[in-house]
């Protein structure tokens, strides 16, 4: 299970969650009848919901998606479940 952001506060999503997320990916993926760019927008939307863990450098932590920098190496910011410039879902657990 990974934090992700609730209503307005953080809660966890499971594993069952995850799958729906990733078989909706599939199911639009495989859609023929869907505009390819509203596809994409759905396809690129439903991912970030999906939580990623935090990218460690030797004085920060990134996100593993746009690289922005989310804490400096000794601080978490557990309040802080998206990343703020691209809305990837941050995972900040067993970092």
């Amino acid at each position: 299970m990974v934090q992700t952001l609730g209503e307005g506060e953080g809660r966890v999503m499971t594993a069952q969650e995850i799958d729906r997320i990733e078989c909706a990916i599939r199911h639009i993926q495989s859609s023929l009848d869907v505009d390819p760019w509203a596809r994409d927008i759905a396809v690129d939307a439903m991912k970030k919901q999906m939580p990623k863990k935090v990218r460690i450098t030797t004085s920060t932590k990134r996100c593993s998606v746009c690289g922005r920098q989310l804490s400096g190496i000794g601080n978490i910011h557990p309040e802080r479940n998206y990343c703020q410039r691209c809305g990837q879902a941050i995972d900040w657990g067993s970092e």
